[in-house]
């Protein structure tokens, strides 16, 4: 039986929900930020005396978070990529191109943690800036994906 048709007979619609992982990027950037400025702004306090450690400390949490969103990335693109190409008619984006630009996360993630095992810089370094190369790109097709598709309903 067609997954588009129902035992009841009604029609279902196929949905995409790669892009919830897609806007998982900026979202997770911005706590980042706000995790940041309290780590700051507590560190500035005498009770607490990691000042230098700020960025360390606020990757405790979202460290293996951001490793997987941003090793997700491209996967979650291309997926959504390729349903809006199928099924929109007003945006078709190339599915491997936009892969292939949002897997430049990935690629810094890898080729900093090499640098950064042979110079002895911190691990925490190839983190952030892999995923901080994935937000700006993030950011342009979650606004391109709304402007010609609108942001799809959610599925519950």
């Amino acid at each position: 039986m067609s997954s588009e048709r129902a035992k009841s007979g009604r029609v279902r619609r196929r949905r995409s929900n790669h892009w919830y992982w897609v806007a998982a990027i900026p979202a997770a950037f911005l706590l980042w930020l706000a995790t940041l400025a309290w780590l700051a702004l507590a560190s500035s306090w005498e009770a607490f005396g990691f000042g230098a450690n700020t960025v360390e400390l606020s990757l405790v949490p979202l460290g293996i978070p951001f490793v997987f969103l941003t090793a997700y990335f491209p996967l979650a693109v291309y997926r959504d990529a390729d349903y809006v190409n199928r099924t929109s008619g007003k945006w078709a984006p190339e599915p491997k191109q936009q892969a292939l630009v949002a897997a430049l996360g990935l690629v810094v993630l890898v080729l900093v943690g090499v640098a950064s095992v042979f110079l002895g810089l911190p691990p925490t370094l190839p983190v952030v800036a892999g995923f901080v190369v994935s937000v700006p790109f993030a950011a342009h097709y979650l606004y391109q994906r709304h402007e010609h598709v609108g942001t799809p309903d959610v599925p519950w």
